[in-house]
């Protein structure tokens, strides 16, 4: 839980923070503070619940995989930032929702030029990518608990209520709230529809992305890259035998004799081994015979007398 702890910090530190940096660097766009703490507490305080969430444990000895941790929570996070600076040009620079969506527009080129049209529309804004960040950035929990799809894997009771209860304050304050401390205004049920939309698709991808960071740490794939090139093979004879063994098997297999060796040699092996059944009781046979114990034991064996009740039984072969 600890560890899921972690990558949630991680990532929210990279999609939070660098997302928020692109916006005031790429147009001037400065997110509210307020808004900022209220991510900090809806969505981190509830996730705390993570500690009483239902998850499969790993199948092998588990420990920290630092590496893994960073690169799966920068990986996400930079995708889950340049998301919403894509939502965000396209909500500030185009009418895309708009025309496909039918909402109110927030391109600051349809809007008026005075000074309180602008700041109601910044405050809308404000709104939108709020609710685009928080409901996402909780949402990406979901996939780092789980080691397959996160879809495939129920989270506990508490989890799912903390992540439910805390998407609709966001919602609720998105959508209908306006609020002059926090520079938020509501931007309506239409828009909010429109955002939950957005982040349902963009959500697909955490769970390829996550496969992807992980087969990349793993070091198959740059096995596959230089394996793959003679120069750069680190096998011996740069492959050379492998290359003869698998091209001997393939012969072997369109020829029919893959399957003929195979019946060869489990009937040698049966053989061996009733081979060596018959020498052992071979052995046995000839120990009763010849020796003195073998002999006092088979008389016993066959009078019925169990030579372990006699208590003068020392005797010497």
């Amino acid at each position: 839980m600890l560890i899921l702890e972690f990558t949630s910090m991680i990532k929210n530190l990279t999609c939070v923070q660098l997302g928020f940096l692109l916006l005031a660097c790429l147009w001037k766009f400065d997110f509210p503070p307020m808004m900022v703490l209220l991510i900090a507490i809806l969505n981190d305080g509830t996730i705390m619940t993570i500690s009483k969430d239902k998850v499969k444990p790993s199948p092998c000895p588990d420990s920290w995989k630092l590496a893994e941790i960073f690169a799966t929570g920068v990986v996400l996070g930079a995708y889950l930032a340049v998301t919403t600076v894509l939502f965000f040009w396209a909500a500030y620079k185009t009418d895309f929702f708009p025309r496909h969506f039918r909402v109110r527009t927030l391109n600051v080129n349809s809007i008026g030029h005075d000074m309180e049209s602008i700041a109601k529309n910044t405050e809308m804004l404000a709104s939108a990518v709020y609710l685009q960040v928080s409901t996402i950035s909780q949402a990406l929990i979901f996939v780092t608990r789980s080691r397959g799809w996160s879809f495939t894997e129920r989270p506990g009771f508490l989890l799912m209520f903390a992540f439910v209860l805390a998407q609709l304050i966001a919602s609720l304050l998105s959508a209908l709230v306006d609020w002059e401390l926090a520079s938020i205004r509501g931007i309506g049920w239409g828009w909010t529809g429109v955002i939950w939309l957005y982040n349902i698709l963009i959500y697909m991808l955490l769970d390829p992305i996550k496969f992807a960071v992980r087969y990349g740490l793993s070091g198959r794939a740059w096995n596959l890259v230089t394996d793959n090139k003679v120069a750069f093979s680190n096998q011996k004879n740069f492959g050379k035998e492998a290359s003869q063994a698998a091209w001997a098997h393939e012969q072997r297999t369109l020829h029919g004799l893959e399957s003929a060796g195979r019946e060869k040699a489990a009937s040698m092996e049966l053989g061996h081994m009733a081979e060596e059944t018959k020498r052992r009781a071979e052995i046995t046979r000839l120990r009763a015979v010849h020796t003195l114990k073998g002999k006092v034991e088979n008389a016993a064996m066959l009078k019925g007398i169990d030579l372990d009740d006699i208590n003068n039984q020392h005797y010497t072969v």
